[in-house]
């Protein structure tokens, strides 16, 4: 496995996962916090995660990236620098709208956001979800057509771990700056490192064996399904997909809000998820390599689920440790966080960010494993699609059963929905069994 990830084609394809990283971070951790700093309720908070959709719909148009291209640098690699572009514009955008719309109490010097001007940001957001869902097609893609089978469960561990990465310098490094920097400043930076990561993709190897573009829009948009659905255990496969990571999915869609209404500073959540965040993800993810390598794949899933599930109590302690009403509103008139909720706190965001990157990580292996490379873009499209589906469907109405039961009995909730996604593995992966059942594609050639 050394030998694997000293491979420029391999640490090359894991460094450009952090532009792949840095939206969901951002969409996911500074946007809420950015929110809920400026006073937006819950339930608001909850709705606006719909604009993470694009990356549960991007099959959709996932066919034109397989079938048209620009003719440089190739047909992968020419996408992931348009959606790049794209990504750069939508956080400048952002920025700009956010410097125009913030306003301030003068009496409090509480940041405000009219219902208005959250509504057009979201609408920005929408923009750099769609761009960052293009450039998720794209990476995919190139990374079933880059990678040789022998590297594909290494190269999946790397490639979580620096897509953590990514979330962390978008989510948890950004919050920290706003404690000194002005919001829109923060964003602006982060549109820079987008086009920064032009010059690392152009950089990348093409592939040695690239796979020919379909012949017709058609056959791009028929194919890939066909191929997909004509195999054993599909739809097991795609219920997998979408229950799996569902209790951990809306569990995380609240924990941002979940940290301000326990009254931490942006500098200290941005360090705590950034130290604690970045440790436990490097270890997560190595940890959930190796032991893929030595369980299998299957038995890994059933270990990285239970993982999953346990890590979302912890924020359920927390929440029990701070006895006083959770409001962001009420942080000035409330005592300190008791080491005992703090110290809970600490421990979930290790737990949660370790057991993410070991899921996430088989996940990947999975869906590699499954797709057809005639039609890598739009089956990975597919595949990862159902993933975020989860995660959407999850977390839209999150802030309203975080605001009816509070936030322990809401976590605890979140817990009891992690079983459907384990009930749905003993049949891809049976406890007694190694690997999942009917893993290579039917009628094509394994990823």
């Amino acid at each position: 496995m050394a030998n694997v990830l000293k491979s420029k084609r391999v640490q090359v394809l894991g460094a450009l996962m952090v532009a792949s990283g840095m939206p969901l971070g951002f969409v996911f951790n500074t946007f809420q916090i950015f929110l809920r700093s400026a006073g937006v309720d819950l339930k608001t908070i909850g709705i606006l995660s719909a604009v993470s959709l694009p990356w549960s719909l991007k099959f959709l148009w996932a066919p034109l990236v397989d079938r048209y291209a620009l003719p440089r640098p190739d047909r992968r690699r020419s996408w992931i620098v348009v959606a790049q572009i794209a990504l750069a514009l939508g956080f400048f955008a952002f920025a700009a709208y956010a410097g125009f719309a913030i306003e301030r109490d003068p009496t409090t010097g509480r940041m405000a956001l009219a219902a208005s001007a959250a509504a057009v940001l979201g609408a920005i957001v929408l923009f750099i979800t769609i761009a960052s869902a293009t450039q998720d097609i794209a990476l995919d893609a190139y990374s079933v057509e880059v990678l040789e089978p022998e590297e594909q469960g290494p190269a999946s561990g790397l490639r979580v771990m620096w897509y953590r990465i990514g979330m962390l310098v978008a989510g948890a490094l950004a919050i920290f700056s706003a404690q000194w920097l002005p919001w829109p400043v923060v964003f602006a930076l982060l549109g820079g490192l987008f086009l920064a990561s032009i010059a690392l993709t152009l950089w990348a190897d093409p592939p040695v064996r690239p796979a020919a573009a379909p012949r017709s829009l058609r056959a791009a948009i028929v194919e890939p399904f066909r191929t997909y659905f004509g195999r054993p255990q599909a739809l097991t496969v795609a219920a997998f997909l979408v229950l799996y990571k569902f209790g951990d999915n809306a569990a995380g869609t609240m924990v941002n809000p979940f940290l301000k209404d326990m009254c931490f500073s942006n500098a200290e959540i941005g360090l705590a998820v950034k130290i604690i965040g970045t440790a436990a993800t490097i270890a997560g993810t190595g940890v959930g390599a190796a032991l893929m390598s030595r369980l299998g794949l299957g038995r890994a899933l059933w270990v990285f689920g239970f993982a999953q599930a346990g890590a979302i109590g912890f924020y359920a302690l927390a929440a029990a440790a701070r006895a006083a009403p959770l409001d962001v509103a009420l942080c000035a008139t409330l005592e300190p966080i008791s080491a005992m909720a703090r110290g809970w706190t600490y421990v979930g965001i290790a737990a949660e960010y370790a057991s993410q990157g070991m899921g996430t990580a088989a996940l990947l292996a999975l869906i590699l494993r499954v797709c057809d490379k005639r039609y890598s873009a739009t089956q990975y499209a597919l595949l990862s699609s159902l993933f975020g589906f989860g995660r959407t469907l999850s977390g839209i109405p999150s802030g309203f059963l975080a605001e009816r039961l509070g936030y322990a009995l809401f976590f605890t909730c979140c817990m009891a929905l992690a079983i459907p996604g384990l009930l749905v593995l003993q049949r891809l992966a049976p406890l007694h069994q190694r690997d999942v059942l009917s893993s290579a594609p039917a009628g094509g050639t394994p990823a």
